[in-house]
């Protein structure tokens, strides 16, 4: 009869091993769900882009950030006329911009673009290459209905690459 000869570490050498891969399948899915932006930048940017395609009564269609300006196409998801007077973007560091637009009108259903010739201050883009990623913490569109002021906060950051 042979007997297996175990030495006395093996056992929990194997328990670290074990715990060590655990703790990579859990780093790897953190990841994929955009706890560490560098790597789950992809996921962050879909919804974001889900959010804010169904943000009511305002939704952001699609974006466009360059180094100084901004293009937003904007839709009115709402059954009332609106009136889009500002657009506030913060980079969660404290650090609130003003988009500075015109005042549109918005009926129900309408999209329109919103062009934003000289977006400097706050721009992330004016100092990330084409193609690095943004970032705005809160997004917050203030409108009128009618005579009453109203505002919209975004629930979800508005994330995006620089064109």
């Amino acid at each position: 009869m042979v007997k297996a000869v175990r030495s006395k570490g093996q056992g929990a050498t194997e328990y670290l091993v074990i715990l060590g891969a655990v703790l990579l399948v859990a780093m790897v899915i953190i990841a994929l769900l955009g706890w560490f932006p560098q790597v789950g930048g992809p996921a962050r940017e879909k919804e974001s882009d889900a959010y804010w395609k169904s943000a009511t009564p305002f939704s952001i269609t699609s974006q466009r950030f360059d180094n100084g300006t901004v293009l937003l196409m904007v839709a009115n998801r709402g059954s009332d006329k609106f009136n889009l007077t500002e657009i506030q973007v913060d980079d969660g560091a404290g650090n609130v911009y003003n988009l500075s637009i015109t005042s549109t009108i918005f009926t129900a259903g309408d999209e329109k673009p919103i062009f934003v010739p000289s977006f400097t201050t706050g721009n992330p883009c004016v100092s990330t290459a084409s193609g690095g990623s943004y970032e705005f913490a809160k997004v917050s569109l203030f409108y009128k209905m009618g005579i009453y002021p109203m505002r919209q906060t975004g629930a979800r950051p508005l994330v995006g690459r620089c064109a």
